[in-house]
């Protein structure tokens, strides 16, 4: 993806996903972190459902038994499936309550503003949320 799209037909399917979302009453500047964020999961689902059978090896001298556990509980290609449908859940209602406040998409965050929203490096020991 190092490339502008410029397909017509590529082109047609943004536009017409575009004046769905802004007929639906999306704010405009909310369209495309939207239409990026769905491309997000869509390619970040094709890599997970071509990549190896068994995605994480513990070998050595790891010890990992939560991993373990949390692997043989759910098999490949439903674990695969599984995470696309929570995370497709995810977004879907991040956007409903976008359109709900009748706010555009968050702004992007800062390095700075990861760390604080985990609780590290946070000096004042809260951390923010969002």
């Amino acid at each position: 993806m190092t490339a502008p799209v410029r397909a017509p037909r590529v082109i047609e399917q943004y536009e017409r996903l575009a004046g769905l979302l802004l007929e639906t009453g999306f704010a405009p500047e909310a369209v495309m972190p939207i239409i990026t964020g769905l491309d997000n999961i869509v390619l970040g689902s094709a890599l997970d459902m071509s990549a190896p059978q068994e995605m994480w090896v513990v070998a050595g001298d790891a010890e990992a038994p939560h991993l373990a556990l949390a692997q043989s509980a759910t098999a490949r290609p439903a674990r695969a499936e599984r995470a696309f449908d929570l995370t497709l859940a995810g977004f879907v209602d991040h956007c409903r309550g976008l359109l709900e406040e009748g706010r555009p998409a968050p702004a992007p965050r800062e390095a700075s503003d990861h760390r604080t929203r985990s609780g590290s490096g946070d000096p004042s020991g809260t951390a923010t949320t969002r």
